[in-house]
């Protein structure tokens, strides 16, 4: 039985014991009413009772007296005749109608009933009662009403729906699109040439040194011999992190691996590319861990995943169990990710010397997979992922997807600055229904056009640019803008397909909520 059947018959049955608990709550209601009635009729009959019981107590009173009789004397006799005396009469006693022997039958649950046996006890009560049960169980618990409103709520809150935008809308999507794009085709550009990629390296080679600052000073501070002078430019901060977070993966060339030159085309272009423990994501981090467990190298060869072992590499992974050598092969990934995203020390410390070669962008390493496609390079025919190594070679790296990112993230900001303005100013919403996340179906609209706009501005530039030549071609391409429209067509393209269908998930977040509350207050009381 799928998970789907087993809900919706536990939801039936549940929806079952509800109606039945809502019969018994009417009839306990009917019942308590009627004894209200029956003790506002006895109390009515006391209170005339007590006015002849006084008018008694004067005339024994006065006889009393007149037979010389202690009044606060009594004998039995005279007890039995008081209680004669207030004695109700036949007719007296049967306008009072309590019968306890008419009180509910209530189905209960205890510590040892099982769910069946409480389902057995239920269908019983409401076949005794005449409780229909083969119709819908909620139907009958709601009112019109209350059926009217929920349907409204699920309408408004749980169902996907389609963007109504106006031409505004799409006006300041196109408009942050096209000013995006402008910034991405004059400051971006390409790598080696580019206004805000200059920055951005600054920044990334200011990050490595105060990084490797902090390890130096750990590392002195902990006592750690063979320390030499605390690194002081971005040529020794490398050069120390790589002496101080080897690895055994990290190979330059085919030679330095077991049959490495049988099987791989590696240099020190492309070694960081090639290697997937060098990449700056979650396929890096797992196959660094593997390879410092494993003492063995994985790289990606004509679309395949090989896994040789180094040469003389000396590798020891630290720590006396298991939860220390996977923390310490943890932290050699982050190190030496740190010590390869500005380059080489060997590069940078040169007078004259170049960028280097950093690391990939994050999940760039999935285009060494696509073994596939012809495109004309340099007068040779090469597949998708040696063009996109010859992409890599060029500089189109992390720090490279870092300045792309920069146009990505003006455009999605100023869209959704505006759409909140528009919502709060120009709709009259709340600023709490103004608020630019969530499933907005107008932002999400506009979030489509606005980086589709991106896209076509980057498109038309690296078209113009290039020439026709395929490699500078991609290197104009923003793969971060590209992969940013995807995300947001195939959100549009899933609205589409399930329109006036329920958010699932939505819905499940909002119970687990209600539930969250109901278990506290339970909890509490």
């Amino acid at each position: 039985m799928s998970d789907n059947r087993m809900d919706d018959e536990f939801l039936n049955s549940a929806g079952k014991v509800m109606l039945v608990q809502e019969h018994q709550k009417n009839a306990v209601n009917n019942q308590l009413s009627q004894i209200d009635i029956s003790m506002k009729n006895l109390s009515e009959l006391n209170s005339s009772n007590l006015n002849d019981l006084d008018v008694l107590l004067m005339e024994a009173e006065r006889l009393c007296q007149q037979q010389n009789i202690d009044p606060l004397v009594f004998t039995m006799d005279d007890l039995e005749l008081g209680i004669e005396l207030t004695n109700l009469s036949a007719e007296e006693k049967s306008s009072i109608k309590i019968d306890p022997l008419e009180m509910l039958e209530i189905v209960t649950i205890g510590d040892n009933c099982e769910w069946d046996e409480y389902l057995n006890n239920i269908e019983a009560y409401a076949e005794k009662n005449q409780v229909d049960l083969s119709q819908d169980p909620f139907k009958g618990l709601m009112t019109g009403s209350e059926r009217a409103e929920l349907s409204e709520r699920i309408q408004s809150d749980y169902m996907m729906k389609k963007a109504t935008c106006d031409k505004y809308d799409y006006m300041i999507a196109a408009f942050c699109g096209v000013g995006a794009g402008l910034i991405d085709s004059f400051f971006v550009g390409m790598p080696n040439a580019s206004k805000i990629g200059k920055w951005t390296e600054g920044q990334t080679d200011s990050l490595v040194q105060k990084f490797s600052k902090m390890v130096w000073n750990a590392d002195k501070k902990n006592g750690t011999p063979n320390l030499k002078k605390e690194p002081d430019n971005i040529a020794s901060a490398i050069g120390y992190l790589e002496r101080r977070f080897k690895v055994n993966y990290d190979a330059r060339y085919a030679k330095d691996l077991e049959m490495g030159e049988d099987i791989l085309i590696m240099n020190t272009k492309n070694h960081h590319l090639k290697s997937l423990g060098h990449s700056p994501d979650l396929i890096g981090l797992f196959f660094s861990i593997l390879d410092q467990f494993t003492g063995k190298a994985s790289f990606i060869s004509d679309g395949h995943v090989i896994r040789v072992k180094p040469k003389d590499s000396g590798f020891e992974l630290e720590g006396g169990n298991f939860i220390a050598k996977l923390f310490s092969g943890f932290c050699n990934w982050i190190g030496h990710i740190m010590s390869d995203m500005a380059g080489s020390s060997g590069t940078r410390g040169h007078e004259n010397g170049g960028r280097g070669m950093g690391v990939g962008i994050p999940f760039f390493e999935l285009f060494q997979f696509c073994n596939f496609g012809s495109f004309n390079i340099e007068g040779e025919q090469k597949n998708l992922a040696e063009l996109m190594a010859k992409v890599f070679e060029k500089g189109y790296d992390m720090r490279h997807g870092i300045a792309m990112a920069i146009p990505v993230a003006i455009n999605e900001l100023f869209i959704r600055l505006l759409w909140a303005i528009k919502s709060r100013f120009y709709h009259e919403r709340s600023w709490k229904d103004s608020i630019p996340f969530g499933d907005r179906p107008e932002l999400r609209r506009m979030l489509l056009v606005g980086h589709g706009t991106l896209c076509l501005v980057d498109g038309a530039d690296a078209a113009i640019r290039s020439c026709g030549e395929m490699i500078t071609f991609v290197l104009h391409l923003n793969m971060i803008a590209w992969s940013r429209f995807a995300f947001a067509g195939l959100k549009e393209v899933r609205t589409l397909y399930k329109e006036n269908c329920l958010d699932i998930e939505l819905l499940e977040k909002d119970l687990e909520i209600e539930w969250e509350v109901l278990y506290g207050q339970i909890s509490y009381s």
